[in-house]
């Protein structure tokens, strides 16, 4: 029986994910392009969506917010957080 060795994780800073997730993000439909701040924190990692004045009005607000968390899920199973 072939022993498989887990996958490790590549290493990223907060920021890296950051801008990966806020990158993906803009790409759906009807996210605003600026007042959309994502900040990644903690071991495990984890991230929070906000929504800030500058972001004007949000239509699909819940919908931006699904798609930041299957974003996420996904990034997690492939990064994990490096501090400088």
């Amino acid at each position: 029986m072939e022993n498989i060795e887990p996958r490790t994780k590549e290493p990223k800073t907060s920021a890296e994910l950051e801008a990966m997730i806020l990158e993906d993000l803009r790409k759906v439909d009807g996210c605003p392009q600026q007042g959309v701040t994502v900040t990644v924190y903690g071991i495990p990692w984890n991230a929070m969506l906000m929504f800030g004045a500058a972001a004007g009005p949000v239509r699909d607000k819940n919908e931006l917010k699904q798609f930041f968390e299957i974003i996420t899920d996904r990034l997690k199973r492939l990064y994990d957080i490096k501090f400088d």
